[in-house]
């Protein structure tokens, strides 16, 4: 699959996560506590800032466990004026990707504990969707999100609502952006003050 498949899907200019999704999930006691990762939009427009579910050693016990982590990639194009395409950028993946494929859940799902298969981007169509690590922290997902699940030592539980799709893009050669880790927005900012810094929503 080439990459400049993937750098024309408009909606991945939902990629800073402005959307507020209303989960339903009682059922699993997810809603309990809020531990939404919140990323900030990018302030070069060279860039932009996108979740990560990740992984990372744990130091006492030595195992490899899921992480979840604000990344900023580089492989953005924001000059757009020769196509004539105003106030939105373009992702370069120049490494492209080995596969691709779409989930479609007909019903409620949880999933136990699993690593990521494959150093993966994924683009959610429809549905809700709540991936949590070991830390008890979460990415909440809807339609128009985008997020790098390249967690493939350590495990995490997702739970997709009734109709969620999911694509899953695999990168070439497990070969994943250049990016830098980027400081969350606090937790403590209230639902206004984090609309208005364009995070994701759980509301």
């Amino acid at each position: 699959m080439k990459s400049n498949l993937i750098a024309c899907l408009p909606f991945l200019t939902a990629a800073v996560h402005g959307t507020r999704h209303v989960p339903r999930f009682d059922r699993y006691g997810l809603e309990s506590t809020d531990c939404q990762i919140r990323c900030p939009k990018s302030s070069n427009p060279g860039k932009v800032v996108m979740p990560a579910l990740t992984q990372a050693k744990n130091a006492t016990t030595g195992e490899w466990e899921n992480i979840l982590e604000c990344w900023s990639i580089d492989t953005v194009d924001p000059d757009l004026t020769d196509i004539e395409i105003d106030n939105a950028i373009r992702l370069n993946w120049e490494g492209g990707f080995d596969k691709g494929y779409q989930y479609i859940f007909y019903g409620d799902s949880y999933m136990p504990a699993h690593p990521a298969p494959e150093p993966s981007l994924i683009l959610m169509s429809a549905g809700v969707g709540d991936l949590r690590v070991p830390s008890g922290k979460c990415l909440r997902v809807g339609a128009g999100d985008v997020f790098f699940s390249v967690g493939t030592l350590g495990k995490q539980t997702a739970w997709w609502s009734d109709g969620t799709m999911v694509s899953d893009f695999y990168f070439k050669d497990g070969k994943i952006p250049e990016h830098e880790v980027v400081e969350e927005l606090g937790a403590h900012k209230n639902a206004a003050e984090q609309d208005d810094e364009g995070a994701h929503l759980d509301l």
